[in-house]
């Protein structure tokens, strides 16, 4: 029987073009986009296979999706992990792992240096469902100390967000181990370029995507990456709470982080020149970055970075306060003030009214954080061009 042109229209080149695509004696040489939000089953079969059984295919989007699949097993395979996960922000990421193993009564060990919004979430949020987190020095106290039989996970960063103190992973690792709990890490700052912190006994590694795994300044997503058992739990607390990376995001991601290596080391090369010129200069009061021999964290960053770089993130106490470094960021014509980083232009950002908004006056001072203090990302601009902007900028606080 003839169809009608309704008919037509809505099926024609969709199911049966993609079976075609199945049986085809080629396959696209880049990872394609696949905007779908559901898949055909042609029978009850296949679907029970699928989500209860593990058996390769999609049948909702949220549940799994081929574009975040084709952007974890990157990254997986970058950090030296067995599986990974992709989510709709950097928060997500954190929060769905959290939740994933974390049960009311249970305690959290964590650096109090870490990106703002997850210390709120620690801090506060957490405490809500009846889950405490004891915040110490990584660097000056033993976390064994204040391990309890109730903790579940000691959370950390890599490149701590953002005094860029370096804590010792393998150290944080046998200690969670000896102890039942997890060691999960943020490894944002500094990537699996500069470090891999599975190789050195971290259960989970946490990103937010949105920055040097993007790049670009146009994608907001997180990821995790960890074993296959730990991943896998967390996948189901992905699907039920739904934060799923979209389709688009995740094949722009994929496309970035090809050349992830490239940007991150030449960045990293900016951040230590920037380093460097910042910490001879006399309008500044010190200078936050692993690759200098003044840095507590030198010998420690050396020994876990293994000749990959320091990353190229860095702060900067500016001689003064709020006043001054808002004439710098007026002064400045190269580097401008966003509040994210990683992107291919140097850029500031403020921390105690942008990534560490959400704490108190008295937190923020417990923490390290001053009103004359500068987050810098750099950027792949011309090394020269940068110390310049900053000359000339300096030269008119």
């Amino acid at each position: 029987m003839e169809k009608g042109s309704s008919t037509i229209y809505a099926h024609t080149g969709n199911g049966e073009l993609c079976y075609e695509m199945n049986k085809a004696l080629t396959v696209p040489e880049t990872f394609p986009l696949y905007l779908s939000s559901a898949y055909i089953f042609d029978s009850i079969e296949p679907i029970d296979k699928i989500i209860d059984e593990g058996a390769p295919g999609y049948a909702y989007f949220r549940l799994g999706n081929p574009n975040a699949d084709a952007t974890s097993r990157i990254l997986a395979a970058g950090d030296g992990a067995e599986k990974g996960l992709m989510f709709s922000s950097g928060m997500a990421a954190i929060t769905t792992a959290l939740l994933t193993v974390l049960n009311p009564g249970d305690h959290i060990v964590a650096s109090p240096v870490i990106y703002g919004e997850a210390y709120y979430y620690l801090q506060y949020e957490l405490k809500r469902w009846g889950i405490e987190t004891t915040f110490i020095d990584f660097s000056t106290q033993n976390p064994e100390d204040y391990i309890k039989p109730n903790t579940k996970v000691i959370y950390g960063e890599t490149i701590a967000n953002p005094l860029m103190s370096v804590p010792d992973i393998r150290e944080l690792a046998d200690i969670a181990h000896r102890h039942n709990a997890l060691l999960y890490i943020d490894n944002t700052f500094a990537t699996s370029i500069i470090a891999q912190p599975i190789k050195l006994g971290a259960d989970l590694v946490i990103y937010s995507a949105t920055k040097y795994l993007g790049g670009h300044d146009d994608i907001v997503g997180g990821a995790v990456v960890g074993s296959e058992k730990l991943i896998k739990k967390i996948n189901f607390y992905l699907g039920l709470y739904g934060p799923t990376l979209g389709a688009t995001e995740s094949w722009l991601l994929a496309r970035s982080l090809r050349t992830l290596p490239i940007r991150v080391k030449a960045m990293s090369q900016n951040g230590l020149a920037l380093a460097k010129f910042l910490e001879s200069h006399p309008k500044i009061e010190k200078v936050y970055y692993p690759g200098l021999e003044s840095s507590p964290s030198h010998v420690l960053a050396d020994k876990q970075f293994e000749g990959n770089g320091y990353g190229g993130m860095l702060s900067v106490n500016i001689k003064g306060g709020e006043k001054e470094v808002n004439t710098l960021i007026k002064g400045l014509k190269i580097v401008r003030f966003v509040p994210t980083l990683a992107g291919v232009g140097t850029t500031l950002t403020y921390p105690p009214k942008a990534s560490h908004r959400d704490l108190s006056a008295a937190e923020l001072k417990a923490i390290g954080i001053t009103y004359g203090q500068i987050r810098l990302s750099s950027g792949l601009e011309d090394t020269e061009d940068l110390l310049n902007d900053f000359d000339q900028a300096l030269a008119k606080v």
